[in-house]
């Protein structure tokens, strides 16, 4: 094989410079200029947490609840807890919440690594103005759960689907928000026609990371409500870029009478995309389509969401627009990405007036047309099949079966 000559060695240069430098140094210029500043969650819940595990050290601290965040997360703050003589406490947590950056980064990678994409392309994960403002602004720890979804949908479209359930249990483990991806895993499991005891997995993995804080004092029926508890704590209608937050400006009592409709509407949105998973169960473009739907859609649609909860649609839309390299995923990122922003920046700096947040609502909302329009084909083809499903007709005079096949 011939040497790469000087015109095609500069191309390959531009590509490395777009593809891995320049990623880097705007996730990295970003977060140096959110490092010093201190967000509202780290004096109300995250310092708090955190001088309780130095107070009582890394496993005594879990002797009684101290959080509302299942233990796996508290985990890590009492291993940086060690460093605490070295580090401030807001400087240990920003450091563990860019490494989760990193792991997100290295998750994507491998599924685009799974769909057939280029996997160098997932550093530009780590630009996205979503993830820099939640780890290094924020101190949020998202990038743990929604990189754990992302694994689950790369051995998914791989067909391991024991895998699959291991890292659908980790995610939950985490955060509860890993639930928008449900729809999908149910969906695909059914497809692949996984092993009965699979379907088991998540939820034992979720039950293993609560045993050591267990072991240590912490109460079990305190451990498997923490995610009711933290739906009973917001009782406003949103947060989130979403239809909500018009009842949270203007009328909240009149949008929580509203909340059975959002619950409605989500639960129909989860089944149709489940019902399209199962027939997408072996196809990776398909599958990321609908992760990133599902991602967006049920923030979307649901009442009383925080303004994070966009973040499983900004990192799926990303693997969308990189995989299926065409204008629409473009667009869809686009836009799911500045709903994001905005319901961030609302929160951060017009949490009292927070207007900005309804031009989010319109961006999400675009950007799920555009994804809705890229499934159009496949749920046209799913009320196809519906329509033919079997049934009883008469037919000259007698019972006969009909629409027997698909």
């Amino acid at each position: 094989m011939s040497d790469p000559g000087p015109g095609q060695s500069a191309h390959q240069l531009q590509r490395l410079h777009l593809t891995i430098i320049l990623p880097l140094l705007l996730g990295a210029m970003g977060r140096a200029i959110c490092w010093t500043r201190r967000p509202p969650d780290m004096a109300l819940f995250l310092e708090p947490w955190f001088n309780h595990i130095i107070h009582y050290g890394p496993i005594g601290a879990f002797g009684h609840p101290f959080s509302n965040y299942e233990p796996a997360y508290l985990y890590l703050l009492a291993m940086g807890s060690l460093a605490h003589h070295a580090l401030s406490a807001m400087t240990i947590i920003k450091i563990i919440s860019v490494l989760g950056s990193l792991f997100l980064a290295i998750a994507l990678a491998d599924l685009l690594k799974a769909a057939g994409a280029d996997a160098k392309q997932a550093l530009v994960v780590l630009a996205l103005p979503s993830i820099v403002i939640n780890d290094s602004l924020l101190a949020q720890c998202d990038a743990l759960w929604a990189g754990s979804c992302v694994l689950a949908l790369a051995a998914m479209i791989r067909g391991r689907t024991l895998r699959t359930m291991v890292w659908c249990g980790v995610a939950i483990s985490f955060k509860a928000q890993a639930a928008f991806i449900a729809p999908v895993m149910i969906g695909a499991m059914i497809g692949r026609r996984a092993p009965w005891w699979q379907w088991l997995v998540p939820g034992a993995v979720f039950l293993a990371s609560l045993i050591p804080a267990w072991l240590t004092g912490w109460p079990a029926a305190k451990l498997l409500t923490v995610y009711l508890g933290q739906a009973r704590l917001d009782h406003l209608a949103g947060r989130l870029a979403n239809p909500w937050m018009v009842g949270t400006i203007f009328d909240e009592q009149f949008a929580r009478n509203l909340f059975l409709l959002g619950y409605v509407a989500a639960m129909s949105a989860a089944i149709v995309i489940g019902a399209l998973a199962v027939r997408a169960a072996r196809d990776s473009r398909q599958l990321i389509l609908l992760a990133a739907i599902s991602g967006t859609a049920l923030p979307f649609l649901l009442p009383k969401m925080l303004e994070r909860y966009y973040f499983l649609g900004d990192v799926m839309t990303l693997a969308l627009a990189l995989s299926w390299t065409c204008r629409s995923a473009s667009f869809a990122v686009r836009a799911v990405q500045m709903a994001s922003v905005l319901s961030l920046v609302t929160y951060i700096y017009f949490f009292y007036d927070p207007y900005p947040a309804l031009a989010g609502a319109v961006c999400a909302a675009a950007g799920l047309f555009v994804m809705c329009r890229l499934a159009g084909d496949e749920f046209s083809a799913l009320l196809a099949a519906v329509r033919k499903r079997p049934g009883i007709r008469l037919e000259e005079g007698r019972v006969s079966s009909a629409g027997l096949q698909a």
